[in-house]
Protein backbone atom coordinates (compact mmCIF):
# COMPACT_ATOMS: atom_id res chain seq x y z
CA UNK A 1 0.00 0.00 0.00
CA UNK A 2 1.66 3.34 -1.37
CA UNK A 3 0.67 7.17 -1.37
CA UNK A 4 0.76 8.30 -4.77
CA UNK A 5 0.17 11.82 -6.60
CA UNK A 6 -1.57 11.34 -9.72
CA UNK A 7 0.51 12.78 -12.73
CA UNK A 8 0.20 16.48 -12.75
CA UNK A 9 1.72 20.01 -14.70
CA UNK A 10 3.98 22.05 -12.63
CA UNK A 11 3.07 25.17 -15.13
CA UNK A 12 6.76 24.68 -16.91
CA UNK A 13 7.12 26.22 -19.41
CA UNK A 14 8.37 24.77 -22.81
CA UNK A 15 10.22 26.69 -25.97
CA UNK A 16 7.97 27.21 -28.77
CA UNK A 17 4.82 25.51 -26.61
CA UNK A 18 2.53 27.96 -24.82
CA UNK A 19 2.43 28.19 -21.12
CA UNK A 20 0.30 25.03 -19.68
CA UNK A 21 -1.78 25.85 -16.89
CA UNK A 22 -0.67 23.77 -13.70
CA UNK A 23 -3.15 21.34 -12.75
CA UNK A 24 -4.45 20.42 -9.05
CA UNK A 25 -2.38 17.43 -7.98
CA UNK A 26 -4.81 14.51 -7.10
CA UNK A 27 -4.22 12.44 -3.95
CA UNK A 28 -4.89 8.90 -4.53
CA UNK A 29 -3.86 5.34 -2.41
CA UNK A 30 -2.22 2.51 -3.88
CA UNK A 31 -3.82 -0.38 -2.49
CA UNK A 32 -2.88 -4.36 -4.00
CA UNK A 33 -1.75 -2.56 -7.35
CA UNK A 34 -5.40 -0.53 -7.70
CA UNK A 35 -5.51 3.58 -7.13
CA UNK A 36 -7.74 4.57 -4.99
CA UNK A 37 -8.30 8.61 -5.07
CA UNK A 38 -9.20 9.89 -1.92
CA UNK A 39 -11.43 12.63 -2.05
CA UNK A 40 -11.03 14.68 1.19
CA UNK A 41 -13.33 17.14 3.61
CA UNK A 42 -13.86 20.94 2.47
CA UNK A 43 -13.86 23.47 4.82
CA UNK A 44 -16.19 25.14 1.88
CA UNK A 45 -18.76 22.12 1.78
CA UNK A 46 -22.16 23.08 3.22
CA UNK A 47 -22.28 19.39 4.83
CA UNK A 48 -19.85 20.14 7.15
CA UNK A 49 -21.38 23.64 8.01
CA UNK A 50 -24.91 21.66 8.69
CA UNK A 51 -22.82 19.12 10.80
CA UNK A 52 -21.24 21.95 13.02
CA UNK A 53 -24.59 23.69 13.92
CA UNK A 54 -26.19 20.09 14.85
CA UNK A 55 -23.29 19.01 16.90
CA UNK A 56 -22.94 22.28 18.62
CA UNK A 57 -26.32 21.79 19.38
CA UNK A 58 -26.01 18.27 20.89
CA UNK A 59 -23.45 19.77 23.11
CA UNK A 60 -26.23 21.89 24.49
CA UNK A 61 -28.46 19.30 24.59
CA UNK A 62 -26.01 16.95 26.62
CA UNK A 63 -25.32 19.58 28.95
CA UNK A 64 -28.39 22.04 29.56
CA UNK A 65 -31.09 21.46 27.14
CA UNK A 66 -31.56 18.02 29.36
CA UNK A 67 -31.92 15.45 26.01
CA UNK A 68 -32.55 12.15 26.72
CA UNK A 69 -29.89 10.94 24.97
CA UNK A 70 -26.24 9.40 25.63
CA UNK A 71 -23.05 10.42 23.60
CA UNK A 72 -22.90 6.83 22.85
CA UNK A 73 -26.23 6.47 20.94
CA UNK A 74 -24.58 9.54 18.63
CA UNK A 75 -21.71 8.09 18.41
CA UNK A 76 -23.44 4.67 17.26
CA UNK A 77 -25.33 6.77 14.74
CA UNK A 78 -22.13 8.76 13.06
CA UNK A 79 -20.11 5.33 12.91
CA UNK A 80 -23.03 3.53 11.08
CA UNK A 81 -23.81 6.45 8.94
CA UNK A 82 -20.16 7.01 8.21
CA UNK A 83 -19.03 2.94 7.47
CA UNK A 84 -21.77 2.48 5.08
CA UNK A 85 -20.86 5.38 2.96
CA UNK A 86 -17.13 4.56 3.22
CA UNK A 87 -17.56 0.92 2.26
CA UNK A 88 -19.84 1.98 -0.60
CA UNK A 89 -17.35 4.74 -1.91
CA UNK A 90 -14.33 2.20 -1.28
CA UNK A 91 -16.07 -1.36 -2.87
CA UNK A 92 -18.28 -0.01 -5.63
CA UNK A 93 -16.82 3.32 -6.74
CA UNK A 94 -13.10 2.13 -5.63
CA UNK A 95 -12.73 5.70 -4.18
CA UNK A 96 -11.59 6.45 -0.09
CA UNK A 97 -13.82 9.47 0.98
CA UNK A 98 -14.54 11.40 3.63
CA UNK A 99 -17.90 10.22 4.76
CA UNK A 100 -19.60 13.26 4.85
CA UNK A 101 -23.16 12.31 3.81
CA UNK A 102 -22.98 9.60 6.44
CA UNK A 103 -22.09 11.69 9.08
CA UNK A 104 -24.66 13.96 8.74
CA UNK A 105 -27.51 11.38 7.77
CA UNK A 106 -25.96 9.90 11.67
CA UNK A 107 -25.92 12.89 13.13
CA UNK A 108 -29.95 14.12 12.07
CA UNK A 109 -31.17 10.31 13.09
CA UNK A 110 -29.23 10.99 16.60
CA UNK A 111 -31.13 14.36 17.00
CA UNK A 112 -34.49 13.53 16.09
CA UNK A 113 -34.73 9.88 17.25
CA UNK A 114 -35.09 8.71 21.05
CA UNK A 115 -35.49 5.39 22.94
CA UNK A 116 -38.05 5.47 26.24
CA UNK A 117 -35.76 4.28 29.02
CA UNK A 118 -32.89 6.69 27.85
CA UNK A 119 -32.39 9.38 30.64
CA UNK A 120 -30.47 12.81 30.40
CA UNK A 121 -27.34 11.84 32.32
CA UNK A 122 -26.94 8.72 31.42
CA UNK A 123 -23.66 9.16 29.19
CA UNK A 124 -22.50 6.49 27.86
CA UNK A 125 -26.14 4.10 27.86
CA UNK A 126 -26.40 2.35 24.75
CA UNK A 127 -29.83 1.49 25.43
CA UNK A 128 -31.62 0.56 22.42
CA UNK A 129 -28.71 0.87 20.11
CA UNK A 130 -30.10 -2.05 17.43
CA UNK A 131 -32.70 0.59 16.62
CA UNK A 132 -30.35 3.38 16.05
CA UNK A 133 -28.51 1.30 13.72
CA UNK A 134 -31.52 -0.02 12.26
CA UNK A 135 -32.72 3.15 11.63
CA UNK A 136 -29.54 5.01 10.10
CA UNK A 137 -28.73 2.00 7.85
CA UNK A 138 -31.88 2.10 6.17
CA UNK A 139 -31.53 5.80 5.90
CA UNK A 140 -28.53 5.20 4.03
CA UNK A 141 -30.16 2.02 1.79
CA UNK A 142 -32.84 4.57 1.13
CA UNK A 143 -29.87 7.05 -0.36
CA UNK A 144 -28.66 4.37 -2.37
CA UNK A 145 -31.73 1.90 -3.81
CA UNK A 146 -34.68 4.54 -3.74
CA UNK A 147 -33.48 7.12 -7.01
CA UNK A 148 -34.98 8.25 -9.77
CA UNK A 149 -32.77 9.89 -12.47
CA UNK A 150 -29.29 10.00 -10.65
CA UNK A 151 -30.90 11.31 -7.66
CA UNK A 152 -32.46 9.89 -4.61
CA UNK A 153 -36.03 10.64 -4.02
CA UNK A 154 -36.65 10.61 -0.34
CA UNK A 155 -34.43 12.29 2.29
CA UNK A 156 -32.53 9.77 3.76
CA UNK A 157 -32.59 10.52 7.61
CA UNK A 158 -36.42 11.78 7.07
CA UNK A 159 -38.13 8.30 5.49
CA UNK A 160 -36.52 6.03 7.99
CA UNK A 161 -37.17 7.94 10.81
CA UNK A 162 -41.09 8.22 9.82
CA UNK A 163 -40.71 4.55 9.22
CA UNK A 164 -39.52 3.87 12.55
CA UNK A 165 -42.01 6.24 14.48
CA UNK A 166 -44.85 4.32 12.47
CA UNK A 167 -43.99 0.58 12.78
CA UNK A 168 -42.00 0.29 16.15
CA UNK A 169 -44.79 2.84 18.06
CA UNK A 170 -44.35 5.28 21.25
CA UNK A 171 -43.01 2.04 23.30
CA UNK A 172 -39.89 1.52 21.67
CA UNK A 173 -39.44 4.78 19.67
CA UNK A 174 -40.16 8.88 20.29
CA UNK A 175 -39.18 12.11 18.53
CA UNK A 176 -37.40 14.47 20.50
CA UNK A 177 -39.67 16.72 22.15
CA UNK A 178 -41.52 19.68 20.18
CA UNK A 179 -39.98 22.23 23.48
CA UNK A 180 -36.79 21.41 25.28
CA UNK A 181 -36.04 23.46 28.37
CA UNK A 182 -38.20 26.87 29.85
CA UNK A 183 -37.45 30.16 28.05
CA UNK A 184 -34.12 31.52 29.61
CA UNK A 185 -30.64 32.08 28.62
CA UNK A 186 -29.47 28.91 26.98
CA UNK A 187 -32.48 28.67 25.35
CA UNK A 188 -32.14 31.97 23.53
CA UNK A 189 -28.94 31.03 22.80
CA UNK A 190 -29.94 27.62 21.16
CA UNK A 191 -32.26 29.88 18.96
CA UNK A 192 -29.87 32.32 18.20
CA UNK A 193 -27.44 29.22 16.76
CA UNK A 194 -30.39 27.45 15.59
CA UNK A 195 -31.74 30.25 13.39
CA UNK A 196 -28.71 31.86 12.80
CA UNK A 197 -27.09 28.95 11.36
CA UNK A 198 -30.24 27.39 9.61
CA UNK A 199 -30.65 31.47 7.74
CA UNK A 200 -26.69 31.84 6.66
CA UNK A 201 -27.01 27.75 5.28
CA UNK A 202 -30.04 28.43 3.66
CA UNK A 203 -28.26 31.29 1.82
CA UNK A 204 -25.38 29.58 0.98
CA UNK A 205 -27.56 27.03 -1.09
CA UNK A 206 -29.88 29.65 -2.22
CA UNK A 207 -32.61 27.38 -0.45
CA UNK A 208 -33.85 30.55 1.86
CA UNK A 209 -36.83 30.76 -0.01
CA UNK A 210 -38.00 27.32 0.81
CA UNK A 211 -37.07 27.71 4.35
CA UNK A 212 -39.12 31.42 4.50
CA UNK A 213 -42.15 29.57 2.45
CA UNK A 214 -42.42 26.84 4.94
CA UNK A 215 -42.36 28.72 7.81
CA UNK A 216 -44.79 31.38 6.63
CA UNK A 217 -47.60 28.80 5.17
CA UNK A 218 -46.91 26.36 8.23
CA UNK A 219 -47.75 29.23 10.29
CA UNK A 220 -50.80 29.95 8.39
CA UNK A 221 -52.12 26.93 7.71
CA UNK A 222 -52.40 25.97 11.22
CA UNK A 223 -53.83 29.18 12.54
CA UNK A 224 -56.91 28.89 9.65
CA UNK A 225 -57.22 24.83 10.79
CA UNK A 226 -57.55 25.69 14.29
CA UNK A 227 -60.26 28.64 14.30
CA UNK A 228 -63.10 26.53 13.49
CA UNK A 229 -61.79 23.70 16.07
CA UNK A 230 -60.70 25.61 19.14
CA UNK A 231 -60.60 22.31 21.33
CA UNK A 232 -58.35 20.29 19.23
CA UNK A 233 -55.36 19.83 21.70
CA UNK A 234 -52.19 18.10 22.08
CA UNK A 235 -50.62 16.13 24.95
CA UNK A 236 -47.16 16.84 25.53
CA UNK A 237 -44.75 15.46 27.78
CA UNK A 238 -43.52 18.98 29.06
CA UNK A 239 -46.86 20.55 29.72
CA UNK A 240 -48.88 19.91 32.54
CA UNK A 241 -52.17 20.66 30.88
CA UNK A 242 -52.98 19.46 27.30
CA UNK A 243 -52.19 22.46 24.93
CA UNK A 244 -54.87 23.90 22.74
CA UNK A 245 -56.41 26.89 20.26
CA UNK A 246 -53.84 29.51 20.39
CA UNK A 247 -51.06 27.83 23.24
CA UNK A 248 -50.72 24.96 20.53
CA UNK A 249 -50.20 27.69 17.67
CA UNK A 250 -47.82 29.40 19.17
CA UNK A 251 -45.85 26.20 20.45
CA UNK A 252 -45.90 24.64 16.89
CA UNK A 253 -44.80 27.48 15.02
CA UNK A 254 -41.86 28.63 17.91
CA UNK A 255 -40.88 24.93 18.42
CA UNK A 256 -37.04 24.43 18.16
CA UNK A 257 -37.72 21.15 17.09
CA UNK A 258 -39.95 22.36 13.85
CA UNK A 259 -37.40 24.93 13.18
CA UNK A 260 -35.09 22.09 12.72
CA UNK A 261 -37.53 20.66 10.54
CA UNK A 262 -37.62 23.56 9.16
CA UNK A 263 -34.01 24.81 8.42
CA UNK A 264 -31.74 21.59 8.24
CA UNK A 265 -34.36 18.75 7.07
CA UNK A 266 -36.28 20.27 4.87
CA UNK A 267 -33.68 22.30 2.81
CA UNK A 268 -31.80 19.22 1.20
CA UNK A 269 -30.86 20.16 -2.01
CA UNK A 270 -30.77 16.42 -3.45
CA UNK A 271 -34.24 16.09 -2.26
CA UNK A 272 -35.69 19.58 -3.59
CA UNK A 273 -36.53 21.24 -7.12
CA UNK A 274 -33.72 22.61 -8.41
CA UNK A 275 -35.81 26.26 -9.55
CA UNK A 276 -36.51 29.13 -7.17
CA UNK A 277 -40.02 28.99 -7.81
CA UNK A 278 -39.99 25.04 -7.46
CA UNK A 279 -38.37 25.68 -3.97
CA UNK A 280 -40.94 28.06 -2.89
CA UNK A 281 -43.93 26.17 -3.52
CA UNK A 282 -42.36 22.91 -2.54
CA UNK A 283 -42.16 24.70 1.07
CA UNK A 284 -45.73 25.44 0.61
CA UNK A 285 -47.16 22.41 0.11
CA UNK A 286 -45.39 20.78 2.64
CA UNK A 287 -46.53 23.05 4.89
CA UNK A 288 -50.40 22.44 4.17
CA UNK A 289 -49.34 18.85 3.82
CA UNK A 290 -48.15 19.07 7.29
CA UNK A 291 -51.43 20.72 8.94
CA UNK A 292 -53.83 18.00 7.22
CA UNK A 293 -51.31 15.29 8.75
CA UNK A 294 -52.25 16.92 11.86
CA UNK A 295 -55.93 16.90 11.81
CA UNK A 296 -56.30 13.53 13.14
CA UNK A 297 -53.50 14.01 16.59
CA UNK A 298 -53.73 14.22 19.94
CA UNK A 299 -50.31 13.24 21.10
CA UNK A 300 -46.72 14.71 20.50
CA UNK A 301 -45.64 11.58 19.55
CA UNK A 302 -47.89 11.30 16.25
CA UNK A 303 -47.59 15.20 15.83
CA UNK A 304 -44.28 15.11 15.13
CA UNK A 305 -44.44 12.32 13.12
CA UNK A 306 -47.27 14.13 11.11
CA UNK A 307 -44.75 16.91 10.28
CA UNK A 308 -42.00 14.57 9.15
CA UNK A 309 -44.38 12.39 7.61
CA UNK A 310 -44.85 16.04 5.38
CA UNK A 311 -41.75 15.56 3.73
CA UNK A 312 -41.65 11.79 2.78
CA UNK A 313 -45.37 13.14 0.54
CA UNK A 314 -44.14 15.54 -1.07
CA UNK A 315 -40.27 14.41 -1.73
CA UNK A 316 -42.49 11.62 -3.47
CA UNK A 317 -44.23 14.18 -5.59
CA UNK A 318 -40.93 16.37 -5.86
CA UNK A 319 -40.19 15.14 -9.72
CA UNK A 320 -44.10 15.93 -11.25
CA UNK A 321 -44.05 19.15 -9.04
CA UNK A 322 -40.94 20.45 -10.55
CA UNK A 323 -42.07 18.88 -14.54
CA UNK A 324 -45.47 21.02 -13.46
CA UNK A 325 -43.43 24.11 -12.68
CA UNK A 326 -41.08 24.15 -15.78
CA UNK A 327 -42.77 26.56 -17.54
CA UNK A 328 -43.10 28.83 -14.87
CA UNK A 329 -39.44 28.67 -13.83
CA UNK A 330 -39.13 29.72 -17.27
CA UNK A 331 -41.35 32.42 -17.09
CA UNK A 332 -38.89 34.14 -14.29
CA UNK A 333 -41.37 33.96 -11.56
CA UNK A 334 -42.90 36.99 -10.17
CA UNK A 335 -46.08 38.41 -11.65
CA UNK A 336 -45.49 36.70 -14.75
CA UNK A 337 -45.62 33.37 -12.54
CA UNK A 338 -49.21 34.98 -11.64
CA UNK A 339 -50.26 35.60 -15.10
CA UNK A 340 -49.10 32.27 -16.42
CA UNK A 341 -51.35 30.36 -13.85
CA UNK A 342 -54.38 32.49 -14.97
CA UNK A 343 -57.50 31.47 -13.14
CA UNK A 344 -55.39 27.92 -11.50
CA UNK A 345 -54.36 30.71 -8.93
CA UNK A 346 -56.89 31.44 -7.03
CA UNK A 347 -58.38 28.27 -7.68
CA UNK A 348 -55.37 26.57 -5.60
CA UNK A 349 -55.32 29.03 -2.86
CA UNK A 350 -58.90 28.01 -2.42
CA UNK A 351 -58.53 24.72 -2.20
CA UNK A 352 -55.52 24.48 -0.37
CA UNK A 353 -57.63 26.81 2.46
CA UNK A 354 -60.50 24.39 2.17
CA UNK A 355 -58.22 21.66 3.14
CA UNK A 356 -56.52 23.02 5.60
CA UNK A 357 -59.78 24.13 7.82
CA UNK A 358 -62.20 21.13 6.76
CA UNK A 359 -59.69 18.27 7.94
CA UNK A 360 -59.60 19.34 10.97
CA UNK A 361 -63.44 19.38 11.56
CA UNK A 362 -63.31 16.28 10.36
CA UNK A 363 -60.98 14.89 13.28
CA UNK A 364 -62.60 16.56 15.64
CA UNK A 365 -63.52 13.55 17.30
CA UNK A 366 -59.44 13.19 18.24
CA UNK A 367 -59.62 15.69 20.96
CA UNK A 368 -61.04 12.58 22.42
CA UNK A 369 -58.43 10.27 21.89
CA UNK A 370 -56.42 8.08 24.35
CA UNK A 371 -54.36 9.18 26.67
CA UNK A 372 -51.28 6.87 28.05
CA UNK A 373 -51.47 6.01 31.86
CA UNK A 374 -49.27 3.49 33.66
CA UNK A 375 -49.50 -0.22 34.06
CA UNK A 376 -52.02 -2.25 35.65
CA UNK A 377 -50.59 -4.73 38.06
CA UNK A 378 -50.72 -7.55 35.68
CA UNK A 379 -48.45 -5.22 32.90
CA UNK A 380 -51.37 -4.38 30.80
CA UNK A 381 -52.05 -0.69 29.47
CA UNK A 382 -55.47 0.76 29.96
CA UNK A 383 -55.82 3.83 28.25
CA UNK A 384 -58.40 7.10 29.63
CA UNK A 385 -60.19 9.35 27.84
CA UNK A 386 -58.85 12.69 27.28
CA UNK A 387 -62.04 14.20 27.43
CA UNK A 388 -60.91 18.41 26.13
CA UNK A 389 -64.02 21.02 25.39
CA UNK A 390 -66.81 18.31 26.50
CA UNK A 391 -68.92 17.89 29.37
CA UNK A 392 -72.60 19.38 30.63
CA UNK A 393 -73.62 22.93 30.49
CA UNK A 394 -72.88 25.21 33.84
CA UNK A 395 -76.88 24.59 34.49
CA UNK A 396 -77.25 21.34 34.39
CA UNK A 397 -73.69 20.92 36.26
CA UNK A 398 -74.98 23.13 39.03
CA UNK A 399 -78.48 21.09 39.25
CA UNK A 400 -76.75 17.70 39.40
CA UNK A 401 -74.42 18.54 41.71
CA UNK A 402 -77.03 20.41 44.22
CA UNK A 403 -79.28 17.14 43.95
CA UNK A 404 -76.12 14.83 44.75
CA UNK A 405 -76.01 16.87 48.30
CA UNK A 406 -79.45 16.15 48.87
CA UNK A 407 -80.46 13.41 51.11
CA UNK A 408 -81.37 10.23 49.19
CA UNK A 409 -85.49 10.58 48.61
CA UNK A 410 -88.18 8.16 50.88
CA UNK A 411 -85.70 8.60 54.02
CA UNK A 412 -87.97 10.40 56.99
CA UNK A 413 -84.86 10.54 59.00
CA UNK A 414 -81.22 12.27 59.49
CA UNK A 415 -79.04 9.87 57.47
CA UNK A 416 -74.76 10.69 58.62
CA UNK A 417 -72.34 10.87 56.21
CA UNK A 418 -70.00 8.96 57.19
CA UNK A 419 -69.79 5.85 60.00
CA UNK A 420 -66.09 6.61 60.64
CA UNK A 421 -63.44 8.91 62.11
CA UNK A 422 -60.10 8.63 60.24
CA UNK A 423 -57.42 8.92 62.66
CA UNK A 424 -53.71 9.30 60.33
CA UNK A 425 -50.27 9.12 61.53
CA UNK A 426 -48.16 12.41 61.38
CA UNK A 427 -47.25 13.73 58.07
CA UNK A 428 -44.04 15.29 57.76
CA UNK A 429 -43.75 18.69 55.40
CA UNK A 430 -43.47 18.01 51.94
CA UNK A 431 -40.46 18.57 49.96
CA UNK A 432 -41.04 19.89 46.28
CA UNK A 433 -38.16 19.46 43.61
CA UNK A 434 -37.77 22.01 41.30
CA UNK A 435 -38.83 20.01 38.16
CA UNK A 436 -42.23 19.77 39.57
CA UNK A 437 -42.81 23.47 39.89
CA UNK A 438 -41.00 23.79 36.39
CA UNK A 439 -43.98 21.31 35.14
CA UNK A 440 -46.44 22.33 36.58
CA UNK A 441 -46.54 25.88 38.02
CA UNK A 442 -49.69 25.71 39.72
CA UNK A 443 -48.33 23.78 42.46
CA UNK A 444 -47.17 24.96 45.58
CA UNK A 445 -46.47 23.67 49.37
CA UNK A 446 -50.59 24.40 49.89
CA UNK A 447 -51.10 21.75 47.35
CA UNK A 448 -48.58 19.34 48.18
CA UNK A 449 -49.70 19.74 51.81
CA UNK A 450 -52.79 18.56 50.10
CA UNK A 451 -51.69 15.99 48.31
CA UNK A 452 -50.07 14.15 50.99
CA UNK A 453 -52.80 14.35 53.49
CA UNK A 454 -54.87 12.32 50.83
CA UNK A 455 -52.59 9.91 49.97
CA UNK A 456 -51.96 9.03 53.38
CA UNK A 457 -56.00 9.21 54.42
CA UNK A 458 -56.33 6.83 51.55
CA UNK A 459 -54.54 4.60 52.16
CA UNK A 460 -55.27 4.40 55.83
CA UNK A 461 -59.14 3.65 54.15
CA UNK A 462 -57.24 1.12 52.50
CA UNK A 463 -56.05 -0.74 55.26
CA UNK A 464 -58.83 -1.02 56.95
CA UNK A 465 -60.96 -2.01 53.61
CA UNK A 466 -58.18 -4.60 53.80
CA UNK A 467 -58.63 -5.41 57.47
CA UNK A 468 -62.06 -5.82 57.12
CA UNK A 469 -62.40 -7.76 53.62
CA UNK A 470 -64.50 -4.55 52.24
CA UNK A 471 -64.19 -4.11 48.74
CA UNK A 472 -66.88 -1.65 48.53
CA UNK A 473 -65.08 0.82 51.64
CA UNK A 474 -61.73 0.52 49.23
CA UNK A 475 -63.61 2.83 46.84
CA UNK A 476 -63.64 5.32 48.92
CA UNK A 477 -59.88 5.74 49.12
CA UNK A 478 -59.24 4.52 45.06
CA UNK A 479 -60.08 4.13 41.25
CA UNK A 480 -59.13 2.78 38.14
CA UNK A 481 -55.37 1.48 38.60
CA UNK A 482 -54.84 2.21 41.63
CA UNK A 483 -58.31 0.06 43.03
CA UNK A 484 -57.51 -2.28 40.89
CA UNK A 485 -54.20 -3.17 42.88
CA UNK A 486 -55.65 -2.92 46.73
CA UNK A 487 -59.11 -4.89 45.97
CA UNK A 488 -56.83 -7.91 44.04
CA UNK A 489 -54.82 -7.69 47.83
CA UNK A 490 -58.00 -7.96 49.56
CA UNK A 491 -58.79 -11.15 47.04
CA UNK A 492 -55.81 -12.89 48.13
CA UNK A 493 -56.33 -12.18 51.33
CA UNK A 494 -60.17 -13.89 51.39
CA UNK A 495 -58.46 -16.93 50.05
CA UNK A 496 -55.82 -17.27 52.14
CA UNK A 497 -58.49 -17.21 54.88
CA UNK A 498 -56.87 -13.85 56.39
CA UNK A 499 -56.85 -11.01 57.86
CA UNK A 500 -54.52 -8.28 57.91
CA UNK A 501 -53.89 -4.80 59.38
CA UNK A 502 -51.73 -2.10 58.17
CA UNK A 503 -50.47 0.80 59.81
CA UNK A 504 -48.26 3.11 58.83
CA UNK A 505 -45.58 5.49 60.00
CA UNK A 506 -44.06 8.16 57.95
CA UNK A 507 -40.97 10.25 58.17
CA UNK A 508 -40.32 11.81 54.63
CA UNK A 509 -42.96 12.56 51.91
CA UNK A 510 -42.07 14.78 48.65
CA UNK A 511 -43.70 15.26 45.50
CA UNK A 512 -41.55 13.59 42.18
CA UNK A 513 -41.68 14.47 38.77
CA UNK A 514 -42.32 10.67 36.27
CA UNK A 515 -42.54 9.50 32.97
CA UNK A 516 -45.93 7.74 31.61
CA UNK A 517 -44.79 3.72 31.80
CA UNK A 518 -44.80 3.34 27.48
CA UNK A 519 -45.06 6.98 26.44
CA UNK A 520 -42.57 9.69 27.60
CA UNK A 521 -44.29 11.89 25.14
CA UNK A 522 -47.59 11.42 27.02
CA UNK A 523 -48.30 14.06 29.91
CA UNK A 524 -45.69 13.32 32.91
CA UNK A 525 -47.02 12.31 36.44
CA UNK A 526 -46.24 14.10 39.39
CA UNK A 527 -47.02 11.77 42.49
CA UNK A 528 -46.06 11.72 46.35
CA UNK A 529 -43.31 10.28 47.57
CA UNK A 530 -43.58 8.21 51.00
CA UNK A 531 -40.55 7.12 52.93
CA UNK A 532 -40.81 5.32 56.67
CA UNK A 533 -41.93 2.17 57.76
CA UNK A 534 -45.36 0.14 57.53
CA UNK A 535 -46.22 -2.83 59.76
CA UNK A 536 -48.34 -5.65 59.08
CA UNK A 537 -50.37 -7.55 61.54
CA UNK A 538 -51.47 -11.48 60.16
CA UNK A 539 -54.65 -12.33 62.22
CA UNK A 540 -56.35 -15.85 61.35
CA UNK A 541 -60.51 -16.25 60.82
CA UNK A 542 -60.39 -16.54 64.92
CA UNK A 543 -58.56 -12.89 65.20
CA UNK A 544 -55.63 -15.05 66.58
CA UNK A 545 -52.43 -13.05 65.48
CA UNK A 546 -50.36 -15.15 62.98
CA UNK A 547 -47.77 -13.03 62.57
CA UNK A 548 -46.31 -9.25 63.03
CA UNK A 549 -43.75 -8.15 60.44
CA UNK A 550 -42.22 -4.43 60.56
CA UNK A 551 -40.80 -3.01 57.39
CA UNK A 552 -39.23 0.16 55.18
CA UNK A 553 -41.84 1.63 53.07
CA UNK A 554 -40.77 3.79 49.65
CA UNK A 555 -43.62 4.10 47.46
CA UNK A 556 -45.33 6.59 45.32
CA UNK A 557 -49.04 7.14 44.53
CA UNK A 558 -50.77 9.60 42.05
CA UNK A 559 -53.93 11.00 42.56
CA UNK A 560 -57.12 11.10 40.39
CA UNK A 561 -60.92 12.34 41.30
CA UNK A 562 -62.18 13.96 43.86
CA UNK A 563 -64.63 12.05 46.08
CA UNK A 564 -67.41 13.73 47.33
CA UNK A 565 -69.02 13.54 50.90
CA UNK A 566 -67.87 15.20 54.09
CA UNK A 567 -64.03 13.37 53.47
CA UNK A 568 -64.28 15.63 49.85
CA UNK A 569 -60.55 14.51 49.00
CA UNK A 570 -58.53 13.19 46.15
CA UNK A 571 -58.35 9.29 46.06
CA UNK A 572 -55.37 7.02 44.50
CA UNK A 573 -55.52 6.30 41.27
CA UNK A 574 -52.26 4.72 40.25
CA UNK A 575 -48.69 3.26 41.94
CA UNK A 576 -45.95 5.55 40.23
CA UNK A 577 -43.16 3.60 41.99
CA UNK A 578 -41.88 1.59 39.34
CA UNK A 579 -42.16 4.99 36.57
CA UNK A 580 -38.72 6.09 35.37
CA UNK A 581 -38.14 9.66 36.79
CA UNK A 582 -38.45 12.64 34.50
Amino acid sequence: MATTDAPSSHGVSVPGEAPRRAVPRRRSLRIRGREYPVLLPSIRDPRLHVAAVLLTLQVLGQTVLNFRLSVAQILICLVTGALIEFGVGFFKDKVIMWPASGLLTGNSTAFILRVPGTVHGQWWSKHGFLIFIGVVAFAMATKYVIRWKGRHIFNPSNIALVLAFVVLGPQYTEPQDLWWIPLGPWMYVTYAILIGGGLLIAWELKLLGLELGYMAAFAAAVAIALAPVPDHCMVASWHATALCGRDLWQTLVTSPEVLIFAFFMLPDPRTVPDGQVGRFVFGVIVAVLSVILLGPTTLEFWTKTALLGSLVFACAGRFALARLLAPLEEAGGGLAVVRRLGWAAPAVLGVTLLLATALPVAAQLSTHGPEPAPELPDGSTPKLALSVGSGPDYATWLSVTAGSALPPSGNSVPISATGRVWTLPAIPSVSIPSNVPAFDSSVNQQTADRWAHDVVLDLIIESEARRTHDTKLAEDGASGDGLTEFTDVIAQDIAGGKFVEKRYSFDRVQLTLFLPKFSTQGRRLIGVTLHGTTTLITRDAAGNVVSQQTQSYAKSWGLGGVKGGNLNHDVISADFTDLTLA
